[in-house]
């Protein structure tokens, strides 16, 4: 072979293949982490960069050895050279995802340094040893090469980098809402029904008793159904059952709800029932609707169940003024109902009607 080394061009191949090893090993597990379609658009971009690099590498390392290199080559077999490399590049990246080989900096670095050593001994060698024609070319394209080639492969691996950030910031914040809107249900809503607990209830209703205060409000009544015999039902069909007849019970009353009102449990064994009177509608002829929702059965699981309750009812203002004053007046109760027969389900499953 003729022609003499360009040492500069030989350390700007030393480079590329350092750049080239360090992308792959640090961009490999990060695409892997990556979800949908973002992995295979992810492995795919980031092997066109690696394998373009790899490429001018082989561009730049034959320069250095004054030999034709694959950019003096014919278009087609320039552009085949370069397609084998980007798969190369791709199945490098795929193979390092599945080892699960994830390093931090320092070692990443040092591999790289190592790897790109052997890489461009191994191609300084293999030039030394042809018999290809020299050829006298100017080392400046050659060196514009090996930038454009490292500037690719950084600026795809930065994107990687700051992609992985910006999805692990995502993450943090979605978990953080997550956790707050846990928290915040469990604060004010109840886990069995789904309904609003006391807390709630009590803050919308005095929500309401400041709007009244400042403007003149329509009356509104709080209506209150207490399930008797709590315990001993729990004790006869256990937790499960009951929470599941109370779920059903209050998906049935939340569909007869008119805008405005408000359906909370208020206890284990109790609901309380906000109505805003409206029209015809006041608080005597919600009580009346309400008790005709208790009275008919609930069908779950193919059982019929049928329990008695206790009602009271407070209306505003006439039995207080304060949030206190009307749930204290709506849980007097003042009639109970459910202790006639059930118009029972079609259904040969056991029935139950539990009165006190």
């Amino acid at each position: 072979m003729n022609g003499s080394i360009d040492i500069s061009l030989v350390l700007a191949t030393y480079c590329t293949a350092v750049v080239a090893t360090g992308c792959a090993l640090a961009s490999a597990p990060r695409i892997a982490a990556l979800d949908g379609l973002r992995r295979p658009v992810g492995y795919g971009l980031t092997a066109v960069a690696i394998g373009t690099g790899l490429w001018t590498m082989h561009h730049v390392g034959s320069r250095a050895a004054s030999l034709v290199s694959a950019m003096d080559a014919a278009p087609s077999m320039a552009l085949l050279s370069w397609l084998l490399t980007v798969a190369v590049a791709l199945l490098a990246l795929q193979m390092i995802a599945r080892s699960g080989i994830n390093l931090s900096l320092m070692p990443t670095l040092v591999s790289a340094a190592t790897i790109g050593g052997f890489l461009t001994a191994l191609q300084q060698f293999g030039m030394m040893a042809s018999d290809a024609s020299p050829v006298h070319l100017n080392a400046d394209s050659g060196l514009v090469a090996a930038a454009m080639g490292i500037a690719l492969m950084l600026g795809s691996l930065g994107t990687l980098l700051a992609n992985g950030k910006w999805s692990a910031i995502r993450v943090a914040r979605e978990r953080e809402l997550h956790e707050v809107q846990r928290i915040h249900r469990l604060a004010y809503y109840d886990e069995v029904t789904g309904l609003p607990n006391r807390s709630l209830f009590t803050e919308k209703l005095l929500r309401q008793l400041v709007d009244a205060d400042s403007r003149d409000s329509t009356p509104f009544g709080l209506i209150y159904a207490e399930l008797r015999d709590y315990r001993l039902l729990l004790q006869r069909f256990g937790d499960e059952r009951i929470n599941a007849v109370l779920k059903a019970l209050s998906q049935r009353l939340g569909d007869e709800l008119l805008e405005g009102d408000v359906l909370a449990r208020l206890s284990s064994d109790g609901m309380i029932l906000f109505v805003r009177e409206i029209g015809d509608r006041d608080t005597a002829t919600a009580v009346s609707r309400l008790c005709a929702l208790l009275s008919t059965p609930i069908v779950e699981s193919g059982d019929s169940f049928r329990f008695t309750w206790g009602i009271g009812h407070s209306r505003y203002p006439e039995h207080g003024q304060s949030t206190q004053a009307l749930i204290r007046a709506a849980t007097a109760v003042q009639r109970q109902i459910g202790t006639e027969a059930p118009a029972l389900a079609s259904s040969t499953r056991p029935r139950y009607a539990i009165a006190s």
